[in-house]
């Protein structure tokens, strides 16, 4: 049997819960801690707890008729032969979030003072800095937000069990296909389009790939941040020396 490790940051589900039931583990203990958040953790916990949509764009494309045009005896007639049907064809347009856009803007702030510590000169660079560090800031957080799609191998899970010879379970290890997030990453094209930039893949590779993995991490300090304040809301101390977490 595959056992998860929990996670506290599924606690955060409770600050969106309708009601409150009065248990020790409840919503208004939820938005209490992150309250006590510092600044860009409690705006990374907003973000995890809104549903982050995308703008709908419809792309209508009108019916069209087809004439036949025949001419007899110098008169000209036209008759409709056929028609093609209109469609309708739904895109996928900016994110709908204005808490996303303050979180990437945080983000990129940490990034962008990087890049001018690096010295960091793109080419074929499109504005400032600052916007390329935006453009990389969106890469992390659409990743982390937004599902593409679920990972096949893991079925989302993060984790592939492993059984013996005997076909019994013996452990667990991580999913090397989605690196144990349970998602389906995006393509270096597809983080190429979101970033806006014009460079090749194995240019994005040796220079701003670098720069992807330190917004990973300062997301994931942000992150550990609300694990570790979550953890010590449901800890509590007993008469003795012994201890229990809720």
């Amino acid at each position: 049997m595959l056992v998860e490790k929990f996670d506290f940051l599924e606690f955060l589900r409770l600050a969106i819960a309708q009601g409150d039931s009065g248990k020790k583990i409840s919503k208004s203990i939820v938005l209490g801690e992150i309250a006590l958040l510092h600044k860009h953790a409690r705006m990374w916990a907003e973000l995890l707890i809104e549903k982050v949509g995308f703008e709908r764009i419809a792309l209508i494309t009108p019916a069209e008729k087809i004439y036949e045009t025949r001419i007899i005896n110098g008169v000209s007639s036209r008759k409709r032969i056929d028609d093609i049907p209109g469609k309708v064809e739904i895109r996928q347009g900016s994110v709908q979030s204005a808490n996303f856009f303050r979180v990437r803007n945080q983000l990129a702030v940490k990034i962008h003072k990087e890049m001018v510590k690096n010295n960091f000169k793109p080419n074929n660079a499109q504005g400032d800095l600052s916007n390329i560090a935006k453009g990389v800031a969106e890469v992390v957080l659409r990743g982390r937000v937004t599902v593409k799609a679920m990972c096949s191998a893991c079925q989302g899970l993060g984790k592939l069990e492993l059984f013996n010879d005997k076909g019994y379970p013996c452990g667990i290890k991580p999913c090397q296909k989605c690196e144990g997030t349970g998602k389906r990453s995006y393509t270096l094209h597809e983080k190429i389009t979101i970033a806006k930039l014009k460079v090749s893949k194995s240019g994005y590779s040796e220079r701003y790939a670098k720069y992807e993995l330190l917004g990973e991490s300062i997301v994931a300090q942000w992150e550990n941040e609300i694990r570790d304040r979550l953890c010590r809301a449901f800890h509590f101390e007993f008469e003795g020396d012994e201890a229990a977490i809720a």
